[in-house]
């Protein structure tokens, strides 16, 4: 039992380092389809860096990741995030929620390959969102859209609301 509390810590502890290490890749070059391709993996690096590290915590290294990853996102052929009023009700009064979003929804087509699916990608982008606010609650406004998507999580509803408003 102690062998495998050491060993999960470890690797709680590993993970935390690494998420913390990113840096962007220097002299990124996006100019043709398969350059989106080649960095993906940077790409999910720094989606987790964003969505593990606290908002309140390197917010110059925050803004440089968050300008790599929509620079990313905004050119790439694969990957297109459909942002829908009925879904993203949240950006008032917490605007870096939006990026969480995206970025849920960005790690969710990076990772399966499923560029289609909406409904999921808006899933993914709210799970994300509320993992995020709920993680930072003490950083952010308290937002009632969020705390709605919180409680239809918790009831088991929030699949079915985004499948209706996808």
């Amino acid at each position: 039992m102690k062998k495998l509390f050491g060993i999960l810590m470890f690797s709680i502890l590993t993970f935390n380092l690494v998420a913390q290490e990113f840096e962007v890749p220097q002299d990124c070059i996006l100019s043709k389809e398969e350059d989106y391709a080649k960095y993906e993996g940077e790409v999910l690096k720094g989606i987790d860096w964003l969505l593990k590290t606290p908002i309140s915590s390197q917010p110059e290294k925050r803004r440089e990741i968050n300008r790599f990853v929509m620079t990313w996102l905004t050119g790439s052929p694969t990957v297109t995030v459909n942002i829908k009023a009925e879904i993203v009700n949240f950006m008032n009064p917490n605007p870096d929620l939006l990026m969480v979003f995206m970025c849920g929804w960005t790690k969710y087509s990076i990772e399966t390959k499923d560029n289609n699916n909406t409904a999921m990608g808006n899933q993914k982008g709210i799970e994300a969102v509320i993992e995020f606010y709920t993680k930072n609650k003490e950083y952010l406004k308290k937002d009632n859209n969020v705390e709605e998507y919180i409680k239809l999580k918790e009831n088991g509803k929030l699949e079915e609301y985004i499948s209706k408003n996808a």
